[in-house]
């Protein structure tokens, strides 16, 4: 039994979704894409001018219809994740212009090899699960920024990518350089390894170009991520309760299209609710309020049996430092402990404006060590070891006894944090922990040797970025 928790009743997350639908049905949502816009009208929703209205009984019929877990593949075909009921896999940071480079310690804008650099680290850290193509790279044009992102991710790590191409043709782009690296479209159909982001804005509109990847990623069975983002205060109204709603309201609304487009198609649910600092108009993704929303909207989907995209790895510093570790650590548990699929923004500091390095190697420590600290506890005959206690006896010691020595790697044993007491304090370097995670990234980024794709892929993908270029 894994340890985890709830913050809302059966009867509260009834009337989540209950005030949710009212608002669909009633309030609805701004969406003028035709062909999303002629889906909604064909199955009964009421469509007036940029205005829909949609039924409950639609909205339920998408959640019936969703796939209640989704499985997400390796680059050579090995399962990577399995995203359902409360299992939980973290991924990278998204969306940041800056990066906080490890070697020089300076912050500037991102490039082409900060994205390559990620990926190396990435694809070395045992605890992150996927990484992302953010596409906010300075050093080569906005037009094909994403697909430069996904070209670096593709390359430099055999884990699965959430993309996050701009238009719809940078998405069709996407998926054929995903599809060349696994064999072709079949493969990547069957066994997919490309995940994309699109997202609604709040409150509750829903964008031209977000529905229409939405709806190839439906015609094409690509697993979808969409998920709005708000700020309590800000973008939606300055209520736990109603934020939640809000923000389901937005995803399911943009999940009855793509249950519409293609019954049965893999749909991640969620929602990014924060909170807008009134002292500073900040929209906080350090925030407690912030990592409560994250665990809420994570409850109500497992009220809705959808697989779940969340939030942790994330701070408000503008530094590697306490701070940072603070909110990171706490994020991490809160995701773990609600059972969130789909945790993504590993790094990403600063409100979601400078990435570092250094965090993503921190954190995969960090959810190294939450795993440990959040295990299935064993309870049988060889756990509660009443043959070994009777073995040693009163007054006795367990350090040369054989079930000792069978069990001491089941102990966590951490990579960055010290132990060695001190005396071994004393007579070491003693380096700061910022210094030694700093130190272990600088060696990951540079020693680890990502499995290569063949000189034939490399080169059809960067046809693909050239074609677009033109």
């Amino acid at each position: 039994m894994k340890p985890t928790f709830r913050l809302l009743t059966d009867e509260q997350q009834s009337a989540i979704a209950a005030a949710a639908f009212e608002l669909l049905e009633r309030v609805g949502v701004k969406l003028t894409e035709p062909g999303a816009q002629a889906l909604l009208y064909g199955a009964g929703a009421r469509v007036e001018g940029g205005r829909v209205y949609i039924p409950a009984h639609l909205v339920e019929e998408a959640i019936r219809s969703a796939p209640r877990g989704i499985s997400i593949y390796m680059r050579d075909g090995e399962l990577a994740m399995r995203l359902e009921g409360r299992n939980y896999y973290y991924g990278a940071h998204t969306d940041a212009p800056d990066v906080l480079d490890p070697f020089t310690h300076q912050r500037r804008p991102c490039q082409e090899e900060d994205v390559r650099r990620n990926a190396v680290l990435i694809d070395a850290l045992p605890n992150l699960s996927y990484t992302t193509a953010s596409g906010l790279v300075a050093d080569r044009p906005p037009e094909i920024a994403d697909r430069v992102s996904l070209a670096q991710c593709l390359r430099n790590s055999i884990k699965p990518v959430l993309a996050m191409p701009v238009t719809v043709q940078a998405l069709a782009d996407s998926r054929e350089m995903a599809a060349l690296v696994v064999g072709g479209d079949d493969t990547l159909q069957s066994r997919p390894g490309l995940i994309i982001y699109s997202e609604p804005m709040s409150p509750l509109v829903h964008p031209d170009e977000p529905v229409r990847k939405l709806l190839y990623c439906a015609e094409h069975e690509i697993p979808l991520v969409y998920t709005p983002y708000a700020a309590m205060g800000g973008t939606a109204p300055l209520s736990q309760a109603a934020i939640i709603v809000q923000m389901c309201a937005e995803s399911l609304s943009g999940l009855v299209v793509h249950q519409l487009k293609r019954r049965g198609g893999p749909f991640i649910f969620g929602g990014m609710p924060s909170v807008m600092d009134m002292k500073t108009t900040v929209f906080s993704y350090g925030a407690p309020e912030f990592q409560l929303g994250n665990s809420l909207m994570a409850e109500m989907a497992h009220y809705f049996k959808l697989p779940n995209f969340g939030t942790a790895g994330t701070s408000d510093s503008q530094v590697f430092d306490g701070q940072a570790v603070l909110e990171v650590t706490l994020s991490c548990i809160m995701a773990a402990l609600s059972g969130a699929n789909l945790v993504h923004d590993v790094g990403l500091l600063g409100n979601a404006t400078v990435v570092m390095p250094d965090m993503i190697v921190a954190t995969d420590e960090i959810i190294n060590m939450t795993r440990h600290l959040l295990p299935n506890v064993r309870v049988n005959e060889e756990a509660l070891a009443l043959g070994v206690i009777r073995d040693v006896g009163p007054g006795g010691e367990f350090v040369t006894h054989p079930h000792t020595l069978h069990h001491f790697r089941d102990v966590w044993y951490p990579e960055l944090l010290y132990r060695g007491g001190a005396k071994a304090w004393g007579g070491s370097d003693q380096l700061t922990f910022e210094q030694r995670v700093n130190a272990r990234t600088r060696e990951l980024i540079e020693s680890h040797q990502p499995e290569p794709l063949s000189d034939e892929i490399v080169e059809q993908i960067e046809d693909i970025i050239g074609r677009a270029e033109e």
